[in-house]
């Protein structure tokens, strides 16, 4: 490895762990509403990326993976799939969650209304899906020089970014389930995108994913379950 590749994927994983330490401490510390979290993360992940991008004197759909993906339709199959697992999964494991505290999190803590929780659900389905591929499957995964390492880094990332956040809402056993399955989500996702060559792919099944998880948080709001 020359010393300029080392320099770049150094500099970029602590561009990347300053983001989501960043956003965590926001999260967690802060605690605003949803919007201000949202903006809190738009603002981290695509600041890191504009500057890593300008600094390095990269293009930014380069640095993100973002280009045309081809043979996209065969992807039906896996978005089906990543859909109904999740609902699946959830009505298998539902009593080893804490429903009431995601109520509770959905409405006081995310400040989520019946009138405005579909606003943000359509935010989650469709920009914090892609935001997140961006981040973790493009750019981190993208600074590294080994075809698994960046795989491996951003799926562990992916996972700990997720369960720094949603860890108290589950059952010790259920959360490391959650831990072990976020990075294999995570290194499916990379491999979809080294398949179709574009982070597009990845981002698809990511927002069939959401949506599911989205139509379960919307039951809890509704007080359907």
């Amino acid at each position: 490895m020359n010393d300029k590749k080392k320099t770049n994927w150094i500099v970029g994983l602590i561009f990347g762990i300053l983001a989501i330490a960043l956003v965590v401490f926001v999260e967690v510390v802060l605690r605003p509403g949803y919007l201000g979290k949202s903006i809190a993360k738009v603002l981290s992940f695509c600041g890191v990326i504009l500057l890593y991008a300008a600094i390095f004197k990269q293009k930014i759909f380069d640095v993100i993976n973002l280009h045309k993906a081809k043979g996209i339709v065969k992807l039906i199959g896996f978005i089906l799939l990543f859909f109904a697992g999740i609902m699946i999964l959830f009505f298998l494991l539902r009593h080893y969650i804490d429903l009431s505290h995601i109520r509770e999190s959905l409405f006081e803590k995310e400040k989520l209304t019946k009138e405005n929780c579909l606003f943000a659900f359509a935010y989650i389905i469709i920009v914090n899906s892609f935001l997140e591929e961006a981040f973790f499957r493009g750019f981190l995964n993208g600074i590294f020089p080994g075809k698994w390492v960046g795989a491996v880094i951003s799926a562990l990332l992916f996972s700990a970014y997720h369960i720094s956040i949603i860890g108290t809402w589950f059952h010790p056993a259920v959360l490391a389930l959650s831990i072990g399955g976020l990075v294999l989500v995570g290194l499916f996702l990379q491999w979809l995108d080294g398949r179709y060559k574009s982070i597009i792919a990845g981002w698809l099944v990511h927002a069939s994913a959401n949506i599911a998880i989205n139509v379960i948080g919307a039951l809890m709001i509704f007080g359907v379950i």
